[in-house]
């Protein structure tokens, strides 16, 4: 799940974890069963904002460089660390990686209770960053033989069990920590800004799994359910519109890799995917990892598919013909990224032959099917969402806009829930809630029980349930898309997201 961009900074020295933090929270918590043990500060897990996951260049981003210049020093100079990072902190209170730093720092002069504070403020904000390898880091050796240390321990373990819980319980959402940008023409750094992440309903906070540099695009589970396939890109390849008008974007490096959401480890080793127009990933044969990549043929059309196997072990991507992507599977171009199968555009088996008949703004094409771009039965089979599907370069009136309904799977009476220029990708929660994509870049739960919608989720910067794309609406093929996304004015390209100085990929 981690991505090999974690460079210069993130080989400084000793081990740690390789994940998440947030310094936001409160409440108090025993911090262990023994009554001999320092009570702790038990901080609800996630962030209240995906935005504060930009904390790398946010407000507290000049003084976090003094930091790493402290910890770079030969011999470290930690009262310059803890100055810089105390300094850090102040400008901006969600830098994550100040909060750990600190943390370390603290522990150095021997402050524990301000340490243990400071490291649990960051475990809780983004637990997957940090908690796997808080007891590998050689910095925190003589705090974690503390009580307190102790203490430390047994709250990071009582974290990673609510962690788990949570990411199990769902729902999972991709979100931007920043506004996705236009790269320039030529080959750039180039990405979607996103992340996975649980949501918290109950908390109203976002929980992230994974840790990709903020370059992920898409991502499908495994045939078992307990694995995610990963996808993304990190540099893409614009053409000049002066030379050459209707040459398509590329994907000039891309990359794939699997992580388990039981185990909350990397399950195979990232394969970098070359130079494509389209690149396809999923599960083949026995769970296979599988990628295809195709060339342009034209602004819209691709050529010969060239299909791969990855090893799991080394990453490295071996060419066959005998193997293909099976079931549901991410399609990646830079205009678009779509999961194919997550959302069915086909109405189920197993619904009554006439109930199409009674679902009245369900339109046909000319051989007599459903034009459809969500038919999904709820778990109980007792509902289905549908929503119709319209031509994307028609921007006439909410009459020519897709519409999302939800309906008695038996009786076909139906309920409208939304008219709007969106994808309607969508996915029962439970037998009554069903979570969809708005069109506005935000995510609602519907309870078709209430018969109205519980919870809007949304971030400015945009977010998705399976794959992000540069917009939030249907992708309309007739107009040029830099024509409707922001361009990139250089204040947040990558690298330098180098992270905690003290942090390692594992």
């Amino acid at each position: 799940m981690k991505r090999a961009l974690f460079l210069a900074a993130l080989a400084l020295a000793g081990c740690g974890g390789d994940k998440k933090s947030d310094g936001s929270g409160s409440g108090t918590g025993t911090g262990t069963g023994s009554s001999a043990l320092p009570a702790l500060t038990a901080r609800p897990l996630g962030v209240e904002a995906v935005k504060t996951m930009n904390y790398v260049y946010g407000n507290g981003a000049k003084e976090y460089e003094k930091v790493l210049k402290a910890y770079k020093a030969q011999p470290r100079d930690w009262a310059a660390v803890r100055a810089a990072c105390e300094e850090t902190i102040k400008k901006d209170a969600h830098h994550l990686d100040a909060h750990w730093v600190l943390g370390e720092a603290l522990a150095q002069a021997g402050e524990h209770a301000g340490a243990v504070d400071e490291l649990g403020a960051a475990l809780a904000g983004d637990w997957l960053r940090w908690g796997p390898g808080l007891e590998k880091d050689a910095e925190l050796s003589a705090l974690l033989a503390t009580p307190h240390g102790k203490a430390l321990i047994e709250l990071n373990t009582r974290m990673k069990a609510e962690f788990s819980a949570k990411v199990t319980a769902g729902p999972l959402l991709l979100a931007r920590r920043s506004t996705f940008k236009m790269p320039g023409v030529g080959t750039n750094a180039g990405s979607t800004r996103g992340e996975l992440y649980a949501y918290d309903g109950e908390a109203k906070r976002y929980l992230r799994i994974t840790d990709t540099g903020h370059e992920l695009a898409g991502w499908v589970r495994s045939p078992a359910g307990d694995e995610i396939l990963l996808t993304g890109f990190d540099k893409v390849e614009m053409p000049d519109p002066k030379k050459a008008k209707d040459a398509p974007p590329l994907l000039a490096r891309s990359w794939v890799t699997t992580f388990s959401l039981k185990d909350l480890t990397d399950t195979s080793a990232l394969a970098n995917v070359g130079k494509a127009r389209l690149v396809s990933a999923g599960y083949g044969p026995g769970d296979q990892i599988v990628v295809t990549t195709a060339p342009a043929s034209g602004r819209w059309g691709t050529g010969t598919v060239t299909t791969y196997v990855v090893d799991r072990g080394s990453g490295k991507l071996a060419k066959t013909t005998g193997v293909a992507i099976e079931g549901t599977h991410v399609q990646m171009t830079f205009d678009e990224v779509r999961v194919v199968g997550a959302s069915a555009t086909s109405m189920p088996a197993e619904l009554a032959p006439d109930l199409v008949s009674r679902l009245t703004p369900i339109q046909k094409d000319a051989a007599g099917q459903p034009l459809l771009s969500l038919a999904m039965l709820s778990p109980g089979k007792g509902r289905l969402a549908f929503a119709t599907a319209t031509d994307p370069c028609n921007d006439a009136d909410d009459a020519a806009k897709p519409s999302l309904y939800v309906a008695d799977a038996k009786t076909g009476a139906f309920k409208h829930v939304l008219t709007a220029s969106s994808r309607f990708a969508g996915a029962w929660i439970d037998d009554d809630k069903l979570i969809y994509e708005d069109g506005s870049g935000g995510l609602r739960i519907y309870d078709a029980a209430a018969l109205r919608e519980t919870a809007k989720i949304s971030e400015k910067a945009g977010m998705a349930l399976w794959a992000l794309s540069p917009t939030s609406g249907p992708l309309c093929r007739k107009e040029p898309i830099a024509d409707t996304v922001e361009p990139d004015d250089g204040s947040d390209t990558l690298p330098p997201e180098e992270g905690s100085p003290a942090t390692t990929p594992q």
